[in-house]
């Protein structure tokens, strides 16, 4: 998920907060947003990633399918929501109950392998 959010996930960060007052002595909260840009945007503008890191995100960001990866998130996250829940009781080995395996789909540009750890 980390890949998804970090290079494909546009966000807003808040820039400033004005106290605007209204004609009734009340007073009105006006938020200003900066454009939004993706954390590993953010990150490269900011100069902090050493040449060899830079290139290699940008390799995965480019060779990453956003919607395949997408798809292939909201399925692993409803083959757990499937998982039954424990049985009182009983003691199970999590590991193994949560091990899922990840199988490349057809047509897919680049499999991306997502870890349980």
């Amino acid at each position: 998920m980390w890949v998804f959010y970090n290079l494909f996930q546009p966000v807003m960060r808040l820039k400033e907060e004005t106290y605007l007052p209204n004609s009734d002595g009340t007073h009105r909260l006006q938020r200003r947003f900066d454009t939004a840009q993706t954390p590993f945007d953010r990150l490269c503008a900011t100069n902090a990633l050493t040449p060899q890191e830079r290139q290699r995100l940008e390799q995965l960001r480019d060779q990453t399918n956003p919607r395949e990866l997408r798809r292939e998130i909201y399925d692993l996250l409803d083959k757990l929501f499937e998982t039954p829940g424990a049985t009182a009781g009983v003691t199970e080995d999590v590991h193994l109950t949560l091990s899922i395996p990840s199988s490349p789909q057809k047509g897919a540009a680049i499999p991306v392998t997502l870890s349980v750890g």
